[in-house]
């Protein structure tokens, strides 16, 4: 006589019961997978948000002017540019940067070089034109495009942020370099 097989020994799938639990929720799976398939490729894309192709031209970052540029602001980052940025006549830079660039540094530490400003071997700092970025009337930042000097072992040219304010953030004081930074970033390696 062959022995009798129990209900626990025929496992879970052979019930009926069990058969119509995992239908229910099987479709209930499917059904949320489903409409978060449309929402998200469907309806979400239909609305324009996030179109990856477009027939309407870029639009380009106008200058924030507030108030027009102030032509003593452009001579102090030109005499920045041939002083700090070429290490040369340190002394005469000196007076042209406020605190944030200083750093603490005295006059005597200033003059030995070692100094928080990017050096550059620029061959046009003399005639490098400003693009003026955004200005108010204490505050302007501008971008210059500066040439190294041929056989300098340099990149060839970099864009630096320069920015300057009004001493003590008032209209009428003397113009200040409160930043000097390349923009430039390293490049991102191609995934081949």
């Amino acid at each position: 006589m062959e022995p009798s097989s129990s209900t626990a020994d025929r496992g879970f799938l052979s019930s009926p019961r069990a058969q119509r639990k995992l239908m229910w929720i099987s479709g209930g799976v499917f059904g949320i997978g489903l409409i978060v398939f449309l929402s998200v490729f469907v309806f979400h894309e239909s609305s324009g948000l996030h179109s990856p192709i477009s027939n309407k031209p870029a639009k380009v970052a106008k200058p924030l002017i507030k108030a027009p540029p102030d032509k003593s602001a452009y001579k102090v980052a030109r005499t920045f540019m041939e002083t700090a940025v070429l290490r040369k006549n340190l002394d005469v830079a000196y007076p042209l940067v406020n605190h944030d660039i200083k750093g603490g540094l005295t006059k005597k530490q200033w003059e030995t070089g070692n100094i928080p400003v990017i050096g550059y071997p620029a061959d046009n700092a003399k005639t490098a034109a400003f693009e003026v970025h955004w200005s108010y009337k204490t505050q302007l930042m501008t971008i210059v495009d500066l040439v190294a000097k041929p056989g300098s072992g340099v990149r060839p040219h970099l864009p630096f942020f320069l920015g300057l304010v009004r001493a003590h953030n008032k209209p009428n004081g003397k113009w200040l370099v409160n930043y000097f930074e390349a923009d430039w970033s390293p490049p991102i390696p191609s995934a081949q």
